[in-house]
């Protein structure tokens, strides 16, 4: 079975890629951000982990990560983000491991997995081929500041924060670029699945 990873920075595309894969393809999408979801819900040994790191405080009354103060925690202090890192993404790494193996018995031949910290959290060895999602620096602004209703300042904070392109295109085998209309970025995408024989559902 072939994974193929899908990243990209904040408001580059990438989630729009993946619902392409999705919606227009018929792909299997594995989801980071949901399978770190399901490593802290409750009744988890991540969410018990997380308790025993940091304190009962941490969760809320009806037993869920109350993740605005565990925001607040980590967002100043370097160890404390560590800390949690070192809980959550082994957590995350053995639902993907037990997700990865269910679909290989399943003999499906290709998925997806979109992970916005592919390359920042070294996973890239982990799948088979990579696919980076990128747009000029002030297209994402702009999406940021109509998305999220942020200032230009805050918006250029949120980019400068991450991984800059420049270094993730070093690391990518496929460079996706969404600086125009969606009806453009099928296209490309379509493109991507002609250049590399899969099968367009």
């Amino acid at each position: 079975m072939r994974v193929i990873g899908v990243t990209g920075g904040i408001a580059s595309g990438k989630s729009t890629v993946t619902d392409i894969l999705k919606k227009r393809f018929n792909y299997i999408v594995i989801d980071a951000d949901q399978l770190a979801r399901q490593a802290v819900e409750p009744g988890s040994s991540g969410l018990r982990k997380i308790t025993t790191a940091f304190g009962p405080e941490v969760i809320n009354e009806n037993g869920e990560l109350n993740r605005s103060l565990m925001g607040e925690l980590i967002a100043n202090d370097e160890q404390a983000r560590k800390k949690l890192n070192a809980i959550v993404h082994p957590e995350i790494k053995k639902l993907y491991d037990q997700l990865i193996d269910c679909y290989r018995r399943s003999g499906i031949p290709t998925i997806f997995y979109d992970c916005p910290l592919l390359f920042e959290t070294n996973l890239q060895n982990t799948v088979d081929e990579t696919i980076l999602v990128v747009a000029d620096k002030e297209i994402r602004i702009g999406r940021l500041i109509e998305r999220d209703k942020l200032t230009r300042g805050q918006a250029i904070k949120r980019i400068e924060m991450q991984m800059s392109d420049e270094d993730k295109i070093v690391l990518a085998d496929t460079i996706i670029e969404n600086n125009g209309s969606l009806e453009d970025l099928l296209i490309t995408t379509n493109g991507y699945f002609t250049r590399k024989k899969l099968l367009v559902k």
